[in-house]
């Protein structure tokens, strides 16, 4: 992918983008393999250009517990670059991909520069409302309303995930998931194909339920 060819720096000139290339570099990734660990320091801005990634935690129990999943075009955790703090998450891949890894403290002179400013402030602000809604989800709605809530807005990732990750999404047991799932099975929301829950009728969600 040519540099030109990136939202970060589309308002930059050859000659800035061409000094970024000389302190950045693309990485390509497997599926499961880990970008950065909890507590490492951010030496490098990371920008998801193919694939899927996640962020998680592990528990006492060695389960993953996912914060958040990041797509193409995504910043991984700028939040921790932009404050000079340890990464507060391990980051690893939910598919096989490529990453842009840019040499933040040298980045920083760009920061002025376009709107690169306001591409990684827009970025925050995103991952800001993905986060009043996890607690808007978590803290208000039922464990069956935030499941369905959780399909309705992304049925793509509701297919793609692992229930245990899902559930893990959620806050909630990885058999309460399951029961709760053969109940929309019988509402006709989704279906089993192959061991696994597909969507059946997503808008059949908003005539059960309200959030």
């Amino acid at each position: 992918m040519d540099f030109e060819d990136i939202f970060l720096f589309k308002d930059l000139n050859k000659e800035d983008i061409l000094k970024i290339k000389n302190f950045s570099y693309i990485k390509e990734f497997k599926k499961d393999e880990i970008v950065f660990y909890e507590g490492e320091k951010p030496i490098y801005l990371h920008l998801l250009l193919k694939g899927e990634a996640r962020v998680f935690k592990v528990d006492k129990n060695g389960n993953e517990l996912i914060i958040h999943t990041f797509k193409e075009g995504n910043l991984i955790a700028e939040k921790a670059n932009l404050q000079n703090i340890p990464f507060p998450a391990n980051c690893a891949m939910n598919s096989n991909g490529v990453i842009l890894k840019i040499e933040f403290e040298k980045f920083k002179n760009f920061l002025k520069k376009g709107d690169v400013c306001f591409y990684i402030m827009s970025s925050l602000l995103e991952k800001m409302d993905y986060l009043d809604n996890l607690i808007h989800t978590n803290l208000i709605l039922d464990t069956k309303t935030k499941i369905a809530k959780f399909i309705y807005e992304n049925p793509e990732l509701f297919e793609r995930l692992k229930q245990h990750n899902i559930a893990s999404l959620l806050n909630i047991k990885p058999e309460t998931l399951s029961r709760k799932l053969k109940e929309f099975k019988e509402l006709g929301i989704v279906e089993s194909f192959k061991g696994k829950f597909k969507v059946k009728n997503k808008e059949l969600i908003k005539r059960y339920f309200n959030w």
